[in-house]
């Protein structure tokens, strides 16, 4: 069935950050709760920042083990928890808060350019230079179970891709299929790249939708898949294989990509 910062440098750095993705004058929104545990490791809000391992990490739980998924990770307030394998409680603002703080860039390559007076593509995308995207790259691990029963694992592992027939029906989100002639095959292997999100109107858009990672390509999320089939819809399903049961807790760990020798 297929189924080192300063504290007070590191203070008003967030600060600046957090009034970037707040609305512009109605109100602003509170700053970032930030609680500095030794000279190595701070938290923003629920987000847990190593500044030696350069890694940020936080908690969430496993939403779905069957059925079609276009997003890795969304806030348990997004429209997209149907289809959505992993739900946070944790601010995308504070995530990207930390991801900034470990030199994390971010890079919108992916996003195709619209003409500013038809709003019709261009089938144009912007040009960043190869350092910028070598520093939008992070690796994504999830990690549950405590002691020798822990697991750390990338994130396209949790994945898997449906290799369709070339005349199977297209399934709907949510629905459970089965069919013989498809096959299965784990994402393919590699960093996955920040794009930030944007603002609109004041407000960082990440925290308004909820999307925070995205399989489907989409232009809120902080981070992107941005690998084959990206803006397939109807090709991504959990790895029932390794994917822990619903309502799991797991870790998210988010790295900057560092290429091997």
């Amino acid at each position: 069935m297929i189924k080192m910062l300063t504290t007070a440098t590191f203070s008003l750095f967030c600060t600046a950050i957090a009034q970037e993705a707040s609305p512009a004058k109605p109100k602003r929104p509170e700053k970032p709760k930030i609680e500095r545990i030794n000279s190595e490791e701070v938290k923003i809000g629920k987000i847990h920042l190593h500044q030696k391992k350069r890694e940020l990490s936080f908690k969430g739980g496993i939403n779905m083990t069957k059925g079609l998924i276009e997003y890795f990770l969304a806030t348990t307030k997004s429209d997209k928890v149907h289809e959505t394998l992993i739900l946070t409680d944790a601010s995308p603002t504070n995530i990207n808060i930390a991801m900034k703080l470990l030199g994390i860039k971010a890079s919108k390559e992916l996003f195709e350019i619209f003409d500013e007076d038809t709003w019709k593509p261009t089938g144009k995308f912007p040009a960043v230079s190869p350092e910028t995207h070598a520093a939008s790259l992070v690796d994504i691990f999830v990690e549950w179970g405590e002691g020798a029963k822990k697991k750390r694992i990338p994130a396209n592992e949790l994945v898997h891709h449906i290799n369709w027939p070339k005349k199977a029906l297209t399934p709907k989100p949510n629905q459970e299929f089965e069919t013989k002639e498809a096959t299965l095959s784990v994402m393919e292997k590699g960093p996955w790249l920040s794009t930030g999100s944007y603002m609109h109107e004041g407000r960082f858009k990440a925290e308004i939708g909820g999307i925070i990672f995205g399989i489907y390509t989409n232009e809120q999320a902080i981070v992107n898949f941005f690998g084959k089939d990206r803006l397939l819809g109807d090709v991504w399903i959990p790895n029932e294989k390794v994917t822990p049961k619903e309502a799991t807790v797991v870790t998210i760990v988010v790295k900057p990509h560092t290429p091997k020798e």
